[in-house]
């Protein structure tokens, strides 16, 4: 398959033959299971075989009442199983509704909207701010493009993605939510070849037996080999004593269904059944009920860290700069709240380097805060959580961020990349110059290529840094430079010869069930497993 030109993407013809070759860009729906096949898939397990045979014995003896019993445990089960399957099957199902209703593309040159149905490999999709992705690609430009994935990975904090980058940060995947920004996607998986695609795809997948089940089986297969091999000798011996042959046949069945377990199944259905229900009251479906003995074989549990083990909401709590430290209190983003230094309230003009501090990050911040509607909500962040943070703390000393804006636009910037983990902007001075602002992680600011400040005030500040990072925060080093000229410099340029003006501490709080949660999984024998892309300090905290 040859590359469209970028700027023209595929023709309409082109488009239209690719369609026939992969298929709709569509989450394959598998025909709906009838109902007796299910019945009769739950009626193949080893113990309901065992039971069913036990019926047929106990009708042949006559014994009714134990015969009713048998068949409305056989019943049960099967109904239980079944429903269980249903409403499974309902969740893959809903996939479907993840995958956006339509799609901006470039046919012959020009943009228009086009099912998401009809996207195909090769097509040059736009996205904007609140789109959902309607395919896998390969993300060709990106303006602070910011991907919303915990949809299909989990994370909680949307993902950066650039144009050229590695791996995940360089592509973008189907059913995902724009959140900021715009790109342009060159699209590489539809269907069934998609992210959602495989997905639907795994929770189709026939899954194998479990150990309960093996070990069930094989207990089946030696009760019935027993029980026939001994029901064959008491019918040899009673006929050998000369013994009716009827009494005697009478007495092996007899036999044979005392030697049945009729109550296991039961037992065995009911206790996954139970331990469903109470994973479902938790939002957790089981698609079939022996998976729930699955879940109770796990020795470690891998877990995400933000949003996962903590809140995912991001508080500006801890600010150093060379002249002190401050503490910033309040809840959520709202902006009330306060910033205290030796035990009383400061506001800009009272600290004058927290000012610097909390100036510069919110003007080299690309988030917002959404104040809450009529009906009583919470401040929301709009973009990263993190710098949603240093807006907050901006607020609470008193900065009027609108302002900055005015007094300070921006002309020029290099946006976060994980790789360099720094961000770098440029703003016009009211006298015409230029004011170079960068934030960044300490280890990526705090160095004698990036800044000039003294090998006393560097080692200070990283000493501080990893203080606050053993604490469990995560740090931002922020440093700017005021430049005379009226053009930017090269961007090779910005993030030389700069000067610290402090640390900012952010922390993610734990919540509140993460320690009984860990505790609980020790206790159970699992070896919990915490994986983030914070400093490690960090994450020995958390």
């Amino acid at each position: 398959m040859g590359r469209p030109r970028v700027t023209e993407g595929l023709s309409r013809e082109e488009a239209a033959r690719r369609l026939g070759v992969y298929g709709a860009n569509a989450v394959a729906q598998e025909r709906p299971t009838p109902v007796w096949r299910r019945v009769l898939q739950q009626l193949r397990d080893p113990l309901i075989v065992v039971l069913l045979v036990a019926a047929v014995l106990t009708l042949a003896t006559g014994d009714l009442p134990d015969a009713a019993v048998i068949l409305l445990v056989i019943t049960v089960n099967t109904a239980v199983g079944v429903v269980q399957e249903v409403r499974a099957e309902r969740a893959v199902a809903a996939l479907s509704a993840l995958s956006a209703p339509a799609a901006r593309v470039v046919r012959d040159g020009a943009e228009c909207s086009v099912p998401a149905a009809d996207v195909v490999p090769g097509d040059l999709v736009l996205l904007g701010e609140g789109d959902i992705v309607p395919a896998d690609g390969t993300v060709l430009d990106a303006a602070l493009l910011l991907v919303d994935e915990s949809a299909l990975t989990g994370e909680s904090v949307p993902v950066e993605k650039t144009a050229g980058g590695d791996g995940a940060l360089g592509t973008v995947s189907a059913g995902t939510v724009v959140v900021r920004g715009r790109g342009r996607v060159q699209v590489t998986g539809t269907g069934a070849h998609s992210a959602l695609g495989r997905i639907a795809a795994l929770m189709g997948t026939a899954p194998g037996l479990t150990p309960l089940q093996r070990r069930l089986a094989r207990f089946g297969r030696v009760l019935a080999a027993v029980t026939v091999a001994l029901c064959a000798v008491v019918l040899a011996l009673g006929l050998a004593r000369g013994q009716p042959v009827e009494l005697m046949v009478v007495a092996a069945i007899s036999l044979a269904v005392a030697a049945v377990p009729e109550s296991l199944p039961a037992v065995v259905t009911l206790a996954l059944a139970l331990g469903a229900r109470r994973m479902a009251d938790r939002h957790a479906i089981v698609r079939r009920l022996p998976a729930v003995e699955t879940l109770g074989s796990v020795t470690v549990l891998a877990t995400d860290k933000t949003g996962t083990l903590t809140e995912g909401r991001m508080a500006a709590e801890e600010l150093w700069t060379p002249h002190g430290e401050a503490t910033v209190t309040g809840t959520g983003y709202a902006p009330e709240g306060r910033v205290t230094r030796d035990g009383r309230t400061v506001t800009a003009t009272d600290a004058p380097d927290l000012a610097a501090l909390l100036c510069a990050a919110t003007m080299c911040n690309d988030a917002a805060l959404e104040p809450p509607p009529d009906d009583g909500t919470p401040w929301r962040a709009m973009g990263d959580p993190t710098e949603a943070a240093l807006l907050t703390a901006g607020a609470r000393l008193g900065l009027d961020r609108s302002a900055l804006e005015a007094e300070l636009p921006r002309v020029a910037e290099i946006p976060f990349d994980s790789a360099r983990k720094r961000m770098t902007t440029v703003h016009r001075t009211p006298g015409g110059g230029l004011r170079i602002v960068c934030k960044g992680a300490p280890e990526a600011v705090l160095r004698p290529t990036v800044l000039i400040d003294t090998p006393d005030l560097l080692s200070q500040a990283a000493t501080r840094a990893e203080e606050l990072a053993r604490g469990g925060y995560r740090v931002l080093a922020v440093a700017t430079r005021d430049h005379g000229g009226t053009r930017p410099q090269s961007p090779d340029t910005w993030e030389t010869g700069l000067s610290l003006l402090g640390l900012v501490g952010i922390l993610d709080p734990p919540r509140d069930t993460s320690r009984t949660t860990v505790a609980a999984c020790e206790r159970a024998g699992i070896t919990p497993v915490l994986i983030t892309g914070d400093h490690p300090l960090t994450a020995r905290a958390v």
